[in-house]
């Protein structure tokens, strides 16, 4: 009850009081009005503030450390529609569903975009539902970036390399080990006298199979010549034998046909330019799907299939 609804039974309690001596109708009025001044004051300082986050735990709700009273009827109008939006939000959060299963036909996937469209972060998403999918995997990092987006991951037990563009690595020795994976493998399905490296997983046999991260592919190519031929090799040969790449840059200028070509999962990022996007046959989404805060869009394709959208975020904890 507001406290100036009870202003008249307040002053008719003391006069009452006052001219007919009857001291305890004053004393009750006093006591209601300094108990409703303290009650006010009391809801005042727990009056919480509506820009803090809204959470559900079990059947409470809090907007930030203040907790909303159990039945709605002492609920003040603004919380409803505040705890409305954050239950929707919440019942439709944003996901996460790009899958790139390189391990069936696509074999390997290049991503482009300009700066600050979120390749890092992506790669690192893609890096984690890999490690995630095949714990027994293997994992060579580089990262033409310093070390930024994936050194993170060197401490993991499928990390076997770490390469960064200054920590004074010798680009020969790199790329003839890439080669020489390549060469191993191709030894091990000769003596088993089969094709693929399916074909040894399906006896029973341990290959691991092998991912090449890359951040910065164009920096990477222009190391070394070695890197190019390297590269190529395993795009035309590594499905088979176990062995994938992410390549992530920022235009595809650079990037040889013949290194493309066998690229066949592309992601591109943000506002791509369109003629990357032209010669790589992805083609544009004509309704682009709305972003939500804090994440970004790009669109995939692969081999001659229709073209999908996908959102992601930025800045995610690994």
């Amino acid at each position: 009850m507001q406290l100036a609804w009870m202003i008249p039974s307040i002053l008719f309690g003391l006069y009452l009081g006052t001219t007919t001596g009857t001291w305890f109708l004053l004393a009750m009025s006093l006591i209601t009005a300094l108990v409703m001044v303290g009650f006010r004051r009391f809801n005042e300082s727990r009056t919480p503030d509506l820009s803090e986050e809204v959470t559900f735990s079990g059947g409470e709700i809090w907007i930030g450390d203040y907790q909303l009273p159990n039945y709605e009827i002492f609920w003040k109008k603004e919380w409803h529609a505040l705890v409305f939006a954050a239950h929707n939000s919440k019942k439709h959060q944003p996901v996460f569903d790009l899958e790139l299963n390189l391990e069936t036909d696509l074999g390997h996937c290049l991503i482009i975009g300009p700066t600050g469209s979120g390749k890092s972060e992506l790669i690192k998403l893609l890096l984690q539902q890999v490690v995630s999918k095949d714990p027994n995997c293997e994992l060579i990092l580089i990262d033409f970036k310093g070390g930024a987006t994936l050194s993170q991951f060197a401490q993991l037990p499928q990390a076997k390399l770490l390469v960064t563009d200054i920590d004074g690595h010798s680009p020969d020795d790199l790329w003839q080990q890439v080669k020489a994976e390549l060469g191993r493998r191709e030894l091990r399905l000769a003596a088993c006298r089969v094709a693929r490296i399916e074909d040894i997983l399906e006896r029973g046999q341990q290959l691991p199979r092998r991912y090449i991260f890359i951040d910065e592919l164009a920096a990477t190519l222009a190391e070394s010549p070695m890197a190019q031929a390297a590269l190529t090799a395993v795009a035309a040969r590594g499905r088979t034998l176990g062995v994938h790449l992410v390549l992530a840059t920022q235009s595809a200028q650079a990037v040889p046909r013949a290194l493309i070509t066998n690229l066949r999962a592309r992601v591109a990022l943000a506002d791509a330019d369109p003629i990357e996007l032209a010669q790589l046959n992805i083609k544009r989404i004509a309704e682009p799907q709305l972003i939500p805060t804090g994440w970004a869009r790009g669109i995939f394709q692969k081999s001659s299939e229709v073209p999908r959208q996908f959102i992601f975020p930025l800045g995610a904890k690994f």
